[in-house]
């Protein structure tokens, strides 16, 4: 969800003109997540510290080479969240996010006492060689856990790195009816590269559909097309 100015920060987002909450609007948003009817979804790092704010300590041995690479935790709610931490340092209090089991795809240069802290914690997790290599981390989740589809529900970092990477199939964009209006505040897609890179090189838009929502919100759905 975007203002019409394409800025992510909804704290930021000028009020709805009727006096409408700014929650009923970011709820139609949330339904709309949860109408994608997808296997999981996922958010980068930085939106996940807003809900798990406090760091682990990182010390600690080193992975041992017969280190099992799936933990399965508890797996109780329909879906799953999903979150690639490259420095395997979150620290969770709960095993779910709002009512979603968590899976974790961590790298080699996770300890073992970040792992125990996982599987305490009854959280699973899938060992890569790279968690910031997305394409494998997912790859990954869809062998080990049986996830085909994943909706990416924030943010810019995370969006502009699987755009990168030509991972992504479909655009759900929900446009607030409000504005930012300030340069340089995160945007839909925020690729971290350098000013001759393209992140978006060969990958063209189809809309599918126009639908306007609850409360002045409008859902818009674009195709993926691959060169």
């Amino acid at each position: 969800m975007s203002s019409v100015d394409g800025r992510l920060l909804n704290d930021r987002w000028s009020e709805p003109f009727d006096g409408t909450p700014a929650s009923a609007l970011l709820q139609v948003y949330a339904a709309i997540g949860r109408e994608l009817g997808t296997d999981a979804w996922m958010f980068g790092k930085n939106t996940l510290r807003a809900a798990f704010p406090y760091k682990f300590a990182v010390s600690g041995h080193p992975l041992q080479p017969d280190t099992p690479a799936v933990f399965v935790g508890e797996r109780r709610s329909e879906r799953m969240f999903i979150v690639a931490d490259p420095d395997a340092d979150i620290f969770f209090t709960s095993s779910s996010l709002r009512g979603d089991d968590i899976l974790v795809i961590v790298g080699r240069n996770a300890t073992e006492k970040y792992l125990a802290h996982l599987r305490e914690k009854r959280i699973s997790y899938v060992i890569v060689d790279d968690a910031a290599d997305l394409r494998q981390g997912l790859e990954a989740v869809g062998r080990e856990f049986g996830i085909r589809s994943v909706s990416v529900q924030g943010g810019g970092i995370l969006n502009g790195a699987l755009l990168a990477e030509g991972l992504i199939d479909e655009l759900s964009l929900v446009v607030y009816p409000g504005i930012d209006g300030l340069s340089g505040v995160p945007s839909i897609f925020e690729y971290v590269g350098g000013k001759t890179d393209h992140p978006a090189a060969g990958q063209s838009l189809q809309l599918l559909s126009v639908e306007q929502r609850e409360h002045g919100v409008i859902g818009l759905q674009y195709g993926f097309h691959k060169s």
